[in-house]
C-alpha cells in the first residue's frame, strides 16, 4: 500500500460521522492484538490530556520533555492542523509516510471486518486512534502523550489505562454534542479519569472543577490542582509540585496561557513518574513547538498570526496574547469557522481591536458558507468582506492593514492549516 492509498483510505471513513462511545473501539483493539498497548505493564504507559482549550498545547509539552528525557516518546494530536500525520509522532517527529501506509494495511482488514450487524463500522477517529497504538507498539515506546479527540467519557483515546491524566481547562464548546452547560462538560471530560490514576486539573470556573472532583473522588484518584498543589511562580518561572520545585522553567510556545498548560505537563510527568532530570523538562520545554497556536510568520513583508482559536475562552486567551506581543495595536481578521460554533460570541471578545474583517472559505464540510459568515459579521463590525479563496482574502487584508496592524488568521484550525500550507509552512 502507499501513501496516498492509504489515505484514500482513511479518507473514505470520514462519511462514518463522529461516534462517541467504547465498545466497538475496545473490540477493534482487541481484534487487532492491541490490548497490550494500551496501557499494560508491558507496552507504552500513557498520560492523557483532555480540555476545551490549551491541551493541544499540554499535550506537546508532555510530548517534548519526555523526548528529552531520553524515553522513547509517542504524541497523539487532534485535529492536525498542516499535515494529518501531525495526530501519529515519535520523538517529535511525524509518522513516516510509507510506516502510516503500512500500518493502516495492517489494520484495514480487521477494521472491515466490522459491520452494522455487530459493533458499527470503524469511523475514521478510531482508525487514527488504533493506528497510532498499532505505530507506538511497534516504536516500542515507553511513554504517549496522548490528547483526547473529543470529551473524553466516550472519545476512543480513553481505552487507555493511563498512568496520569490532565484536565487543562472546561469552557463552553461543542455544546451540542457535550452539554449546554459547563457542569455537564465537566462530567464528560471528566471520563477520563481511571480508578486511583492521578489527576491533574488546571485552571476552570468552579461549577466544573466541583464536578470533576466528585468524580475525582469516587474513583480514588489522587488530585493535584492548578493553584494549589500545582503552582507557577512568574518571579523564579519555576513550577512547584508536591513532588518538587522545578526552575527556571520557559515554554517554547508563546501565549498567555501557556506557562498554565507547561505546569500541567509538567505536574503530570511528576504525578505518573517519569520525571528524570531537571535539565530535561527545561530543555523539552523550550523546545516545544505546536503549528497553529499563535504562530507568528513574515509573509510579503508584514507579520501575520495563525491561531486556531474558536471559541469564547481562547478568543479572550488570544487576545491577552496579542496585547502581550504587540501591544494595544490594531489587526485585521482573516477569518471563518466551523459550524456548531457560536460566533457572534466569538468575535465580541476580538471586537474592539479589528479595524477590518477579511471572510474566506475553508476547505471543509462543516465550514459556514462564506456569504452567512459575512452576514453574521456585518452586525459587529463595519467593514466586512467576503472572499472566493482563502489567498484573495489575505492579500486583501495586507492591503487594508495600516503600517502598524497585524493580520490575524483565526477562527478555527482548519482555515490556519489551509493556509499554511499554501504559504508552505
Amino acid at each position: 500500500m502507499t501513501y496516498s492509498e492509504a489515505m484514500a483510505y482513511i479518507a473514505s471513513l470520514e462519511g462514518r460521522g463522529w461516534r462517541l462511545g467504547l465498545d466497538r473501539m475496545q473490540e477493534f483493539v482487541k481484534r487487532a492484538g492491541l490490548n497490550d498497548s494500551i496501557g499494560g505493564p508491558a507496552g507504552p504507559q500513557y498520560i492523557h490530556v483532555a480540555g476545551t482549550n490549551g491541551k493541544g498545547s499540554t499535550t506537546a509539552f508532555l510530548q517534548s520533555m519526555l523526548v528529552a528525557s531520553g524515553y522513547r516518546t509517542g504524541g497523539f494530536f487532534s485535529p492536525f492542523v498542516v499535515d494529518p500525520r501531525e495526530r501519529v509522532q515519535f520523538n517529535g517527529n511525524l509518522i513516516g509516510k510509507q510506516e502510516l501506509a503500512d500500518v493502516t494495511a495492517k489494520l484495514m482488514p480487521i477494521a472491515d471486518c466490522f459491520s452494522e450487524k455487530d459493533f458499527g463500522e470503524i469511523t475514521e477517529f478510531e482508525f487514527k486512534t488504533a493506528l497510532g497504538f498499532e505505530y507506538w507498539k511497534q516504536r516500542n515506546c515507553d511513554w504517549v502523550a496522548l490528547e483526547v479527540g473529543l470529551g473524553g467519557r466516550l472519545d476512543a483515546t480513553t481505552v487507555v489505562t493511563p498512568r496520569a491524566t490532565v484536565i487543562v481547562s472546561i469552557g463552553l464548546d461543542h455544546m451540542n454534542i457535550l452539554g449546554d452547560t459547563l457542569a455537564k462538560i465537566a462530567y464528560e471530560k471528566a471520563g477520563i479519569i481511571k480508578p486511583g490514576v492521578p489527576l491533574i486539573v488546571g485552571e476552570m470556573p468552579q461549577e466544573a472543577e466541583e464536578v470533576i472532583l466528585q468524580i475525582a473522588e469516587r474513583n480514588k484518584a489522587l488530585v493535584w490542582r492548578w493553584g494549589r498543589e500545582v503552582v507557577w511562580h512568574e518571579g523564579s518561572s519555576s513550577v512547584e509540585t508536591p513532588l518538587t520545585a522545578h526552575k527556571k522553567m520557559m515554554p517554547g510556545i508563546f501565549g498567555s496561557k501557556q506557562n498554565h498548560n507547561m505546569a500541567l505537563a509538567v505536574a503530570a510527568i511528576d504525578a505518573a513518574g517519569a520525571f528524570k532530570s531537571e535539565e530535561a523538562l527545561k530543555t523539552g520545554a523550550e523546545k516545544t513547538t505546536l503549528p497553529g497556536r499563535f504562530q507568528q510568520i513574515e509573509y510579503k513583508g508584514r507579520t501575520v498570526i495563525f491561531d486556531g482559536a474558536h471559541n469564547p475562552d481562547s478568543a479572550a486567551v488570544l487576545k491577552e496574547s496579542l496585547k502581550a506581543r504587540f501591544g494595544p495595536g490594531r489587526y485585521v481578521l482573516v477569518t471563518n469557522m466551523l459550524s456548531g460554533h457560536e460566533p457572534k460570541t466569538f468575535y465580541e471578545i476580538l471586537k474592539d481591536r479589528v479595524s477590518c474583517v477579511h471572510v474566506v472559505p475553508v476547505d471543509f464540510h462543516r465550514a459556514t458558507p462564506v456569504h452567512e459568515m459575512v452576514d453574521t459579521l456585518k452586525s459587529l463590525f463595519t467593514h466586512v468582506v467576503g472572499h472566493e479563496s482563502t489567498i484573495t482574502g489575505l492579500d486583501s487584508a495586507l492591503s487594508d492593514a495600516g503600517n502598524d496592524d497585524i493580520i490575524l488568521v483565526t477562527g478555527t484550525f482548519y482555515l490556519a492549516g489551509e493556509l499554511l500550507r499554501q504559504l508552505e509552512y
